[in-house]
């Protein structure tokens, strides 16, 4: 688990859907990004973003959470989480296993695209004060109107 950790760090460096990939595989860290969607009602790509851009040495400060929240919402709310209620609704139909699967497919196709989305709206240049992967989680979430535990967040930084 420490070289996964160590890899992910690294990703920082380079795309957004690399980190998030890499770091998302880490099973502790998909483990509290899906508790803090399902019981706080986060979403996961802003916390990946969150967690890229903290690592990546980006200030709070530099980052416009509410207008990324902003450009992000309708995507979210048009297209990835309706797939996502349908695919999690086909549970109850294990006859329809193979088109539930078409459906994670597309969900997760979706979710890919807009974190290539998420990665060209965000231009912030590194600022003087060193930031913390904790602090754009904070902001990452107060953005979306919620607080969750500290414990949680402090898993993902």
């Amino acid at each position: 688990m420490t070289t996964h950790k160590t890899d992910s760090r690294k990703q920082a460096a380079g795309s957004l859907s690399a980190f998030a990939a890499t770091f998302y595989a880490e099973k502790q860290v998909q483990q509290a990004l899906l508790q803090l969607q399902d019981e706080h009602a986060l979403d996961v790509l802003l916390l990946l973003t969150a967690c890229w851009l903290g690592r990546r040495g980006v200030t709070v400060e530099a980052i416009d959470w509410a207008d990324l929240l902003q450009r992000h919402q309708p995507w979210q709310q048009q297209v990835i989480s309706p797939l996502r209620a349908v695919r999690r609704a086909m549970r109850a139909w294990p006859e329809a296993s193979e088109l539930r699967e078409h459906i994670k497919a597309s969900e997760l196709a979706a979710e890919w695209m807009q974190l290539s989305r998420l990665e060209q709206w965000l231009t912030a240049d590194a600022g003087d004060e060193p930031p913390t992967t904790l602090a754009q989680l904070q902001a990452c979430c107060q953005a979306q109107g919620a607080t969750p535990p500290a414990s949680l967040l402090i898993q993902l930084s």
